[in-house]
């Protein structure tokens, strides 16, 4: 099978409904068993776009993605280190390490592109909610004003919904990337 027709398989198999909900019914339940989230950074082992011709142990190496309460944690090796979190609220840049491969490379940057557009959705929609709520409230009953708030809040936290579990996505598909460049 081809890089490219491999890349195209990659991109459509998240696209069924079935798996969609497969894999938000697994994030769910391992969200809830899930501890508190850590946030050191994991300075072991990490294969480099130099390194990636020198044998790298899958076990110790590859990557994978766990539940936290703000959003993915990237983790690796059979241990589970953290390496890095993509979060719900606050996306920041993920390591270079996904430089490995340029698809890895290039789903990385589309997270964290596509989850700054969903983190902005969903807190300013969290905050016109809440501006909504405490405006309902001190007046006592809700006006028009109020109501346009309050749905403004709520249209924007919907739209961020399907734009988080597409940064979810990317993710994923940059770790499987990273991972096939292990030896």
């Amino acid at each position: 099978m081809s890089m490219t027709r491999l890349r195209d398989t990659m991109t459509h198999a998240g696209t069924h409904a079935g798996t969609r909900a497969a894999l938000l019914a697994a994030l769910l339940g391992a969200a809830a068993r899930s501890g508190a989230q850590g946030t050191a950074v994991d300075s072991g082992p990490t294969p480099s776009r130099a390194d990636t011709s020198r044998a790298c142990p899958y076990v110790r190496c590859a990557l994978g993605i766990a539940p936290v309460w703000n959003g993915l944690a990237v983790v690796r090796g059979s241990s589970g280190a953290h390496v890095a979190t993509l979060g719900f609220f606050r996306a920041r840049p993920l390591p270079p390490l996904f430089a490995a491969h340029d698809s890895a490379a290039h789903y990385a940057a589309r997270a964290v592109r596509v989850r700054r557009q969903a983190s902005a959705l969903t807190d300013g929609g969290a905050l016109l909610l809440a501006v909504g709520g405490v405006r309902a409230l001190a007046a006592g009953r809700l006006d028009r004003g109020g109501s346009i708030v309050l749905g403004a809040g709520a249209a924007a936290f919907a739209v961020s919904v399907p734009l988080q579990f597409a940064a979810d996505g990317h993710l994923s598909r940059a770790v499987w990337w990273y991972n096939a460049t292990l030896r």
